[in-house]
């Protein structure tokens, strides 16, 4: 006998109404259904934080468990609908944050004005400056530029200068690729 034909006397059967109440049928919600649906919502509130990077992972992982947990039939469930919506917009409002964050870093204005002058702060020069240093290929590492880092720039090596045997036994690798 097969329980989702509802033959029992003891079971009501979809629809059906008892003391004014309408039965509703029972749908099963699946795992992966309910699990697309905690990690969208963890995707946005991801987005409420201002995290980048977990708010675009939750959202895909959303999207991809909710597609996931279609039945036979290619129907989803509510749960898994409302996954894939909360995904798509952690991932959509999460693009557009990255993109107005370089849009600012990128332009010329008020905001620009001010990051440069806190990251010159921070750092000992600019953004801008740091940024045609990268783009010249001539970057250098902020933290030899600050104030309390004179220890640990008498500890670091010149670029280019960095012996890799120092320390190890006295043998070498030569240019074969065998110890000397």
């Amino acid at each position: 006998m097969n329980n989702n034909e509802y033959n029992s006397p003891y079971v009501p059967k979809p629809g059906a109404e008892i003391g004014g109440r309408h039965i509703q049928p029972y749908t099963e919600m699946n795992s992966l259904a309910r699990a697309a649906y905690t990690i969208g919502i963890i995707g946005v509130i991801s987005l409420i934080t201002m995290l980048i990077y977990p708010a675009l992972i939750m959202g895909s992982t959303a999207i991809i468990l909710a597609l996931l947990s279609r039945d036979r039939d290619g129907k989803m469930h509510s749960k898994a609908k409302s996954a894939i919506t909360t995904g798509i917009v952690a991932i959509a409002v999460d693009v557009l944050m990255v993109v107005m964050t370089m849009t600012v870093l990128l332009s010329d204005g008020p905001l620009k004005q001010e990051f440069n002058s806190t990251f010159k702060d921070i750092y000992g020069q600019t953004f801008d400056d740091m940024w045609e240093d990268i783009q010249d290929g001539r970057f250098d590492l902020p933290y030899r530029n600050l104030p309390y880092a004179d220890q640990l720039n008498s500890q670091l090596p010149i670029d280019g200068e960095m012996d890799y045997n120092e320390g190890n036994s006295s043998e070498g690798i030569g240019s074969d690729g065998n110890a000397v």
